[in-house]
């Protein structure tokens, strides 16, 4: 019975394989060529390919899906070929949180090349900061969620809590993070393939060495050296991000590793990945056009983006109109024109608890509480002095503890840390140099005051 399974899978490898190629450009299957030799002399010869583990961090946009399309037809061209073939390992990535339409894409593209049931092929995701095998229904643990929604919160309070901040150079923190759960307690990869452009790459580079550099880390020059070094040292700074306390003494110690993990980069070999052809049309590629593909957007869920800005947009025209919203709990304007965005469901947060966001109104000692009350809870401006005490830490009602933990989404030792802005200074460096780059790692202008969400009517004293 194994031996016919083992026809039968065969074949039905054989007909995928025929199917990709029969959908490339004569370029494409030039560059098909050319990888498979790549490959094979990166394993140390076609003797070694069995052993040989790469890994593949798969994005949301074409170019990703078209690379794992390659890499797949590489692999199973090789196994036509040997006995063996190398071992693929897909990571899929997608930031803060992903769609149901993306994860139902990335299952499409995998049922495509049929992967979901080949032995040599690992499909994981990321899902709130833990390592799972791949689903398009994930199931996280509700205090990874928690940690992400306080890295969120924290940062958009203290820092900047505009959506192309918040949703910017901050996430690459992330997946460096991802990519460092992924190798650990697991047979180590060999090589990480990447079609990633070589000026993105160096700017991702440049970037990671500043960003350690400020943390204390010195910026070693031997970042590029191994795909795991720099993940571990990235990783740690997520945390700092997420939770901020002082930075760690240890970013330049490297893990120790028998053999690094090599980035294996083969934007040369393809540059097609650019254009589409009939190979999307297979793929049955349904995100964006290519010609809007940014390499280092690719793991950032761009509708949590868009709903992100829609929301504050919505915000500002609310309190630019001196409209209130409601208590928690209670009906009102905030409950039927502000709509819940799939980030906000993923993470639990309440849709006055993004409003607050926005206001920022606890740091530097509360300075914005009074117009954020003025603007969207005028019945608590009675209370103004015990929300002071109890950011202070001084006695105050219970009722007045609860609404502030309802209406930030924080607990009262973090808005304190927050009212008091007690964070270290090399931490608040480099929290405010993430805030500085968007996720295409651009430079975004300075947060001024009025970047903040404000009432202009209240701040006229009307």
């Amino acid at each position: 019975m194994t031996i016919i399974h083992d026809q039968a899978m065969h074949y039905i490898y054989q007909q995928v394989l025929e199917r990709l190629l029969s959908h490339m450009s004569q370029a494409q299957r030039a560059s098909l060529q050319l990888l498979i030799q790549r490959l094979l002399v990166a394993a140390g010869g076609p003797e070694y390919i069995g052993t040989f583990r790469v890994l593949v961090v798969q994005g949301g946009d074409h170019a990703s899906a078209r690379l794992l399309a390659m890499v797949r037809a590489a692999q199973l061209s090789i196994a036509l070929r040997a006995p063996v073939t190398f071992q693929l390992r897909v990571l899929v990535v997608c930031l803060p949180v992903a769609s149901s339409a993306l994860l139902e894409q990335h299952e499409r593209s995998f049922n495509t090349l049929f992967m979901q049931d080949d032995p040599r092929v690992q499909l994981q995701m990321i899902d709130a900061g833990a390592v799972t095998p791949f689903s398009r229904r994930p199931t996280a643990a509700a205090d990874s969620r928690a940690l992400a929604r306080d890295g969120l919160l924290l940062f958009g309070h203290l820092i900047d809590s505009r959506p192309e901040a918040l949703l910017g150079s901050r996430l690459h923190l992330e997946v460096a993070d991802s990519v460092r759960l992924a190798l650990g307690g697991q047979p180590r990869a060999d090589v990480l393939l990447t079609a990633m452009p070589v000026g993105q790459r160096r700017r991702y580079l440049v970037w990671a060495r500043r960003s350690l550099r400020l943390a204390g880390g010195g910026g070693s020059g031997t970042l590029h050296q191994c795909v795991a070094g720099l993940a571990e040292r990235l990783g740690r700074l997520q945390h700092v991000a997420v939770l901020p306390q002082e930075l760690p003494d240890d970013l330049d110690q490297s893990p120790l590793v028998d053999s690094p993990l090599r980035l294996m980069a083969i934007d040369d070999l393809l540059p097609q990945l650019l254009s589409e052809g009939e190979l999307d049309r297979m793929m049955e590629l349904g995100m964006e056009p290519a010609p809007q593909a940014k390499p280092l957007a690719a793991f950032l869920d761009t509708l949590a983006f868009e709903q992100l800005q829609g929301l504050r947009t919505r915000c500002t025209a609310l309190t630019g109109s001196r409209r209130t919203l409601s208590l928690v709990g209670q009906p009102g304007l905030g409950e039927t024109q502000v709509p819940q965005s799939h980030i906000a469901k993923a993470y639990g947060l309440e849709r006055t608890q993004l409003m607050c966001l926005f206001h920022s109104p606890f740091v530097d000692h509360g300075r914005g509480l009074e117009r954020f009350l003025q603007c969207c809870h005028p019945d608590m401006l009675v209370a103004l002095p015990y929300l002071h005490r109890a950011l202070q830490g001084k006695a105050c009602p219970e009722a007045v503890k609860h609404w502030l933990t309802n209406t930030s989404g924080l607990s009262l030792t973090q808005l304190r840390t927050i009212y008091d802005s007690r964070v270290q200074s090399s931490v608040w460096r480099m929290l405010e140099s993430l805030a500085r780059r968007d996720v295409h790692l651009a430079l975004l202008s300075r947060r001024r005051t009025a970047d903040r969400v404000v009432c202009e009517a209240c701040a006229d004293g009307a």
